[in-house]
């Protein structure tokens, strides 16, 4: 199997590529991929950046010249229901917070033509939360929002719902929607750095990025390892 992983940041990128033992990497249209193995798989990794724009083309290209069969896309986010911070979070969907086409008879938040909740590979969600069992890692369930802003209030999601356990980012709606279209199985894993429209949201975020960043790197390598 070959397995393509975006990370957004390059804290996270530096761990996972020292493990599938790649140093030198070749670089697409500004996007650095690294290839290796690790227990029978062959593994891409990347940098995508932040933002739809960066996750969109870092997709494309895995998908376009290394054939992948399945994306996980690892990093961090932001809390909005049912999570605290440094918690685990695997993606039971995602959408979009910051898309709106509802003049044309559209949802809030689906782009035209494609559904609106992108729903992650159920076979590859089974497995990784096995491998997180296994290693002893608890973990919740829940929907990520994506968005082209940093979300600090809830006011800037009034459309979606947080009633539901859920988080937002800057990156997986994207991936997931590059995936649909290609018909590319994809996973997406979050870790919480922070909690929106808490008094020290700001502060958690600049005190938890790297160290969740790193966090994330590692859980994602023991993923890896212990993958059927």
């Amino acid at each position: 199997m070959v397995i393509g992983i975006i990370a957004a940041m390059e804290e996270e990128m530096l761990l996972l590529k020292e493990t599938i033992g790649c140093d030198e990497g070749s670089v697409k249209h500004g996007v650095s991929f690294y290839e290796g193995a690790l227990n029978s798989h062959d593994i891409i990794v990347c940098s995508s950046g932040i933002g739809k724009v960066n996750s969109s083309m870092a997709t494309t290209l895995l998908i376009e010249c290394y054939a992948c069969d399945v994306i996980i896309n690892t990093g961090i986010a932001g809390g909005i229901t049912g999570v605290e911070p440094k918690d685990i979070v695997i993606a039971t969907g995602l959408m979009y917070h910051d898309v709106d086409v509802r003049a044309f008879g559209y949802a809030y938040g689906q782009v035209p033509q494609m559904p609106r909740v992108y729903l992650p590979s159920m076979p590859h969600n089974v497995e990784i939360k096995r491998v997180l069992k296994l290693l002893g890692y608890s973990f919740k369930e829940a929907m990520i929002y994506s968005g082209d802003s940093f979300v600090h209030s809830l006011n800037q999601i009034t459309h979606m719902d947080t009633s539901i356990p859920c988080i937002t980012e800057m990156e997986g709606a994207s991936i997931a929607q590059v995936c649909v279209k290609a018909g590319v199985d994809f996973v997406v894993l979050r870790y919480v750095s922070d909690v929106v429209g808490t008094e020290n949201q700001i502060e958690d975020y600049q005190a938890f990025e790297k160290e969740m960043a790193n966090r994330s790197a590692k859980i994602c390598v023991n993923i890896l390892k212990n993958l059927e």
